[in-house]
């Protein structure tokens, strides 16, 4: 799918990176954010590195409005590393990695009751390395950046 498919006709979104950067490849949410952050430059996209605590962003989330929150982060769907799926967060809970599952299922409660009308997506990458970012990540975080460089403008 592609990103534009993703944001379809959404005039506010936000990409919150969930990751842990001290765990090579379980970091590409943060990755992500960070690589964005610095390449789209948009008053409508709001880009932000959540690091491994997402509630802590709930609040720049309300405050934003968005129409569409994607959240990027490691998923273990039994993939090759860097491969690339776009789910319901709330069906694709179970494939979170355990240290984020907890956090997320909460600030996605809390998200979703207070911003109703707001659509969620998971943007999940398959994990490969715990040490060291593999080449598949950085390879995949570089495809997503140029990606949403296209479609947000």
């Amino acid at each position: 799918m592609r990103i534009d498919e993703i944001i379809g006709d959404a005039r506010r979104i936000v990409l919150c990176g969930v990751g842990n950067e001290k765990r090579g490849d379980y970091g590409f949410g943060a990755y992500l954010a960070e690589a964005l952050s610095l390449a789209v430059e948009n008053p409508t996209f709001l880009t932000i590195n959540c690091h491994d605590v997402p509630e802590s962003q709930a609040g720049a989330i309300i405050r934003f409005r968005p129409e569409l929150v994607i959240v990027a982060i490691p998923l273990e769907f039994g993939g090759e590393p860097g491969k690339v799926v776009v789910a319901d967060p709330w069906e694709a809970i179970g494939d979170v990695p355990e240290d984020f599952r907890f956090q997320l299922r909460v600030t996605l409660g809390h998200l979703t009751e207070l911003l109703p009308e707001t659509r969620f997506l998971l943007l999940g990458c398959q994990p490969g390395d715990w040490k060291d970012v593999s080449e598949e990540i950085k390879n995949c975080v570089r495809a997503l950046v140029l990606a949403f460089k296209d479609a947000i403008r």
